[in-house]
């Protein structure tokens, strides 16, 4: 069965327009088959159907789920916390916010239809929905762990905001194929032709989460002990590998199971695994980035034999 990948910014009320983007898998890229603005819950579901015969993984950048009336959802709190150190946090959800954009909370609205339908928030479901978040995709896949300040905001010009989607559409461009939309020059646009250009990149954006977050690394944040929310983080790690001779190798990279691959069966592989094939990965640690994977992986070397296998055995117990 082909996947196809859906992204939708939704409006929080019914006077604003959502935007739509469907993406499928095309050789080492991604192409964008439809993308628009659509206005109702309704359009929105109407449009998933048109893929029903396809394994449809949806991101939505809204909650889907709101059971506290007022202050932070549990999967805030939770990723506010994690994700501090880079500057950046989710506003609060609350059902007495969004219920001044809209007597019926749209997005909760949507989700229902969609779990009538058979929406799981599982990856291994046949028909996958999450809430999703573009700020942090952006920041931990394209921006060097930082916010991309591209939204409305008071003290923010909008020569300012249309060079940072021009930004935006530059990292973009990196994972998704040639499509007239990623050739809009955002200088060109005012008022509400900015806005939706932004609604669209964020479609975009939605969509291609859910992509990488099937297979890339990846945080899933729970609710009411339910995974509602996944994020990509850094693909940056530090590596110990176990060689035939027993001896230990650490490395770093932003992908385990290439590089292992790399050092049992190609020129590819440090020289020092070469000769002491095959290898064997007994531990990893999650990096911020190439630079602290980099700091981890000299301090790791550093460590004594018994002390490295203490960390790996430590690890294996957690």
């Amino acid at each position: 069965m082909n996947s196809i990948y859906i992204g939708i910014d939704l409006a929080w009320g019914e006077k604003n327009l959502s935007g739509f983007c469907v993406l499928v898998p095309l050789k080492n890229s991604l192409k964008i088959v439809d993308i628009k603005l659509l206005k109702s819950i309704d359009e929105i579901v109407q449009e998933i159907d048109k893929y029903q015969d396809k394994k449809i993984f949806v991101g939505v950048d809204a909650p889907l789920e709101i059971f506290n009336e007022d202050g932070n959802r549990v999967c805030e709190k939770s990723f506010n916390k994690d994700f501090a150190k880079y500057k950046i946090s989710m506003l609060p959800v609350n059902r007495k916010l969004l219920t001044k954009y809209s007597p019926t909370i749209r997005s909760e609205e949507l989700y229902k239809k969609l779990k009538s339908r058979g929406f799981k928030r599982d990856y291994n479901s046949e028909k996958v929905i999450f809430e999703v978040y573009p700020h942090s995709t952006i920041a931990m896949l394209f921006n060097a762990q930082k916010i991309l300040p591209y939204k409305r905001k008071k003290g923010r010009s909008v020569e300012f905001i249309r060079e940072q989607l021009g930004i935006y559409t530059k990292y973009l461009q990196k994972v998704i194929s040639n499509h007239k939309i990623l050739k809009t020059d955002a200088k060109l646009l005012k008022g509400k032709a900015l806005k939706e250009f932004e609604d669209m990149l964020d479609a975009i954006t939605c969509a291609y989460t859910m992509k990488y977050c099937q297979s890339g690394d990846a945080l899933f944040y729970k609710n009411e002990e339910k995974d509602i929310f996944v994020t990509p983080i850094s693909p940056w790690k530090v590596y110990v590998l176990k060689c035939a001779d027993n001896t230990l190798y650490t490395g770093v990279t932003t992908d385990i199971k290439r590089r292992v691959k790399e050092h049992n069966s190609s020129n590819l592989g440090a020289k020092f695994t070469r000769a002491k094939r095959p290898v064997e990965l007994v531990y990893f640690e999650n990096c911020d980035d190439k630079v602290h994977a980099m700091q981890r992986e000299y301090a790791i070397k550093q460590l004594k034999r018994s002390e490295k296998l203490e960390l790996i055995s430590y690890a294996a117990k957690d």
